[in-house]
């Protein structure tokens, strides 16, 4: 089942609930930033990040930062897992998804809508603020 719904600051649907989505500001079109919100899985069940659609970016894609030999690397990955009852915050050096060539500049203030798909939840809609670069 598909469920859409919106409201501030959290929103809620199928047993989750999504929080303080945010990105980083970007006055130039065509960069790449990081979506990052907090997601509460009160469900018994585990759920899975499938993907999101965001007006302001051609592509999105889920990323995990790698900590094997070497540097830290983003990986893509195809899903990001939410466990049963827990809380899972998207960082940009843990698990986050990446909006890719933004289509417009995103100043501190600005605000937009994304589509947030889950696996079995479906379809979730969050209120989005750019805000400042810490």
């Amino acid at each position: 089942m598909s469920i859409a719904m919106m409201s501030r600051p959290g929103v809620a649907g199928e047993g989750l609930t999504l929080s303080d989505a945010w990105v980083p500001a970007a006055p130039e079109v065509g960069r790449d930033i990081p979506l990052l919100l907090t997601i509460r899985n009160e469900t018994s069940s585990p759920e899975a990040l499938m993907r999101v659609r965001c007006p302001i970016a051609n592509f999105s894609e889920r990323h995990i930062v790698d900590r094997g030999e070497g540097a830290p690397a983003m990986r893509s990955i195809p899903n990001i897992p939410i466990p049963a009852g827990s809380t899972l915050v998207l960082l940009p050096t843990a698990y986050h998804v990446m909006l890719l060539q933004t289509r417009e500049p995103l100043e501190p203030g600005k605000r937009f809508t994304c589509t947030i798909v889950f696996q079995k939840a479906g379809s979730i809609e969050t209120e989005v603020e750019v805000r400042k670069s810490p």
